[in-house]
């Protein structure tokens, strides 16, 4: 027998093994590459789907109180649990009633109900329960729930003039303040920052050598020198 019948059994069961073994590998990496091909398509299809197209969209705000009654019930159920006014006319009560003529309430986050988030508009010269002085400006306080109860997440002696679309989806919100002292309005520009409202600019000032909108070159030393203003006044709370 010649030397290469000898091997050719070796050579030919070395092929087979090696075809199985390219064929295998192979049979793998597409099944990866298809796998890789499945997930980002379908991560590019979450992010599509995410991705709000409105976001800088600003909507303008002017609450007059002039409401005869809540756009919803729950408007209601939430100032009762509140506990801040009184749900029917008492005599002797300086407390103001539980109305849309001193209490506007407005959602503050699209992935929760309104009981849960929201925001809290007071009049001006309300009687809250428990007090009898009345509030001297408009106030703003943001609430959310917190294992079962209500808390307040900030609150501004300002007025909500306008809020903005964010891509954290929690609007940002424009307080419009009077600081009488400097005989001014300010337009105040805040944002969320996962857990509550913080001061971002001052957008505008009138009066007091204030004419509008508030110059891009001049509003990081106007915004510290506002803040600080904000916080003097005890503004925010």
């Amino acid at each position: 027998m010649s030397l290469f019948q000898k091997l050719y059994p070796f050579f030919r069961n070395q092929l087979l093994i090696s075809s199985y073994t390219f064929m295998k590998t192979l049979f793998y990496c597409l099944l990866i590459l298809a796998l890789l091909s499945s997930c980002n398509g379908g991560v590019e299809d979450i992010k599509n789907i995410n991705l709000p197209d409105n976001i800088g969209e600003i909507t303008h705000y002017e609450i007059l109180f002039d409401e005869n009654q809540f756009i919803s019930e729950d408007h209601l159920a939430i100032l009762k649990e509140l506990n801040i006014c009184d749900t029917i006319e008492i005599e002797e009560s300086n407390c103001s009633l539980c109305s849309p003529e001193h209490f506007k309430i407005l959602p503050l986050r699209k992935d929760k109900d309104l009981k849960d988030a929201f925001l809290l508009q007071i009049k001006a010269l309300t009687v809250l329960k428990g007090q009898e002085a009345k509030l001297p400006v408009r106030h703003l306080i943001v609430f959310e729930r917190e294992k079962g109860g209500l808390v307040k997440v900030n609150g501004f002696r300002g007025k909500l003039i306008a809020s903005r679309i964010s891509a954290n989806g929690v609007d940002d919100l424009v307080v419009r303040f009077y600081i009488p002292e400097e005989e001014a309005f300010f337009n105040c520009l805040f944002e969320w920052n996962g857990a509550k409202y913080r001061f971002k600019s001052v957008e505008a000032i009138d009066g007091n050598g204030g004419q509008g909108s508030v110059k891009e070159s001049l509003k990081v030393e106007l915004s510290k020198d506002v803040y600080q203003l904000l916080m003097n006044n005890n503004m925010l709370f």
